[in-house]
């Protein structure tokens, strides 16, 4: 059967190198100092691409995913589940019609369906494993295209317990057997690609050019999907199944800093990390890999103090920066100079020229406006020389902003987008406002007397 090659999906922008990265591992970092730290950063390293870690519960706000769209860097959101199972629709429809409103066009549910970590205590051995799969993804993958999204089918880990290319193959003939042709049309394969080890050219041609590689078994003198070159193997698979090759995305690849070598047991040292990681760079800039390969998103870019993957990371936010960075950062400044100072010049461009130097900003009611927090609001007048109302608009033209108000009367929502739009920010808390009540009834008692 032919193979036809598709990328009806792909997202082109003015500054698309198709690199990027994977964010923090966890979903903690999603504030607006945090994308005022890392996009400047981002433009440095030639990233057009971020995989960013969220879960059923808890989304990522839109103050942290417009600029990043806005900026020209494609987030790649992935749901991860404390264990593959049927999803309730309707508690993530809301949160996916969101995304897909404020610009997102790729979502990733679940991860590593072939390993045992993904599924409850006892679950991974039960039969029909594949096709328990299939029923979580179905419904997801669904709804992704009612929201007019790519279906972006789960990644594998590679190898894995259950073998990867065996597990994707099955799942393709799953969903080609349910006669789903509408998520074969719009389906996107999210995949990892490390390089596990090996040189960045490792599994390269697939198991064409690699025949004696079965799964399970990997000759002495033979090569497999296990290193950065997956894509070629998972290829393969899809034009067997299908008949065509979807893109693909890629959620995490290239060299790991923990990664073991294979020979020695030992880490591999950081020369490897370097030159593998800027050969894959060199490959995916130069237009050396394939055309239904969306992009290549390096892990880690950075991790917390006390989380297990710091070892991973890119750079730190003490400032640190690892030579792979910086030869990445070089050969972006070579071929794509203009990123260097596209991050800043958004940031910046975010904060509005400010028209008022400090704004005294209170909450509304159903129930009409509070006396209460106009008293409080009134000595700060004073001290501050400020202006003082209910509008957000008015307070985003100030540098100063003093919210009288708690977290429930006035969101981090609206804290959050004035900060991004640049305004330093106070918010008033219990102990202030008794000091600042006391100040309100001496000036009441003062004007009486």
């Amino acid at each position: 059967m032919q193979t036809q090659i598709q990328h009806s999906t792909k997202h082109t922008t003015t500054y698309n190198t198709g690199i990027g990265f994977h964010y923090y591992p966890d979903e903690l970092h999603y504030r607006s100092t945090d994308l005022d730290y890392w996009l400047p950063k981002l433009q440095n390293l030639g990233a057009s691409w971020l995989t960013l870690v969220s879960s059923t519960n808890r989304s990522i706000p839109e103050t942290f995913l417009s600029p990043l769209v806005q900026s020209g860097i494609e987030p790649i959101i992935h749901i991860k589940t404390d264990y593959i199972k049927p999803l309730d629709i309707d508690v993530i429809k809301s949160t996916m019609h969101a995304y897909a409103n404020w610009g997102i066009k790729y979502i990733c549910v679940f991860d590593c369906p072939n390993m045992r970590m993904a599924w409850k205590t006892g679950h991974f051995e039960h039969k029909r494993l594949v096709e328990r799969f299939v029923d979580c993804w179905i419904p997801i993958a669904q709804l992704q295209i009612e929201c007019g999204l790519p279906a972006v089918l789960t990644p594998l880990y590679q190898g894995g317990i259950y073998w990867d290319t065996s597990f994707l193959g099955a799942v393709l003939e799953a969903i080609v057997n349910r006669q789903h042709q509408e998520i074969i049309d719009k389906l996107v394969l999210g995949i990892y690609s490390f390089a596990g080890g090996h040189a960045a050219d490792w599994g390269r041609g697939g198991n064409k050019t690699w025949p004696a590689s079965q799964p399970y078994r990997t000759p002495p003198g033979s090569q497999d999907q296990t290193g950065f070159w997956s894509f070629d193997w998972y290829a393969e698979i899809m034009a067997n199944v299908l008949g065509n090759i979807r893109p693909m995305l890629m959620i995490a690849g290239g060299a790991r800093q923990t990664q073991i070598n294979n020979t020695t047991k030992q880490n591999k040292d950081i020369a490897w990390h370097t030159t593998c990681n800027t050969s894959i760079a060199n490959a995916m800039l130069s237009g050396h890999l394939p055309d239904y390969l969306l992009n290549v998103n390096f892990w880690l870019l950075c991790a917390d103090e006390d989380h297990p993957a710091l070892d991973d990371a890119w750079l730190s936010t003490e400032g640190d920066i690892t030579p792979a960075a910086t030869e990445l950062q070089n050969i972006i400044t070579k071929t794509h100079p203009s990123m260097i100072t596209l991050g800043r010049e958004y940031i910046n461009s975010l904060n509005t020229q400010k028209t008022l130097k400090h704004y005294i900003l209170l909450p509304r009611f159903d129930w009409g406006l509070s006396e209460w927090h106009w008293n409080i609001a009134g000595p700060l007048v004073q001290e501050h020389n400020a202006c003082c109302g209910y509008s957000i608009d008015a307070a985003l033209l100030s540098e100063t902003v003093t919210i009288v108000a708690n977290h429930h009367e006035i969101s981090l929502d609206v804290e959050s987008k004035l900060k991004q739009a640049g305004c330093r920010i106070h918010r008033i808390n219990s102990e202030d406002l008794k000091v600042i009540s006391r100040k309100s009834e001496m000036l009441s008692n003062k004007a009486m007397m």
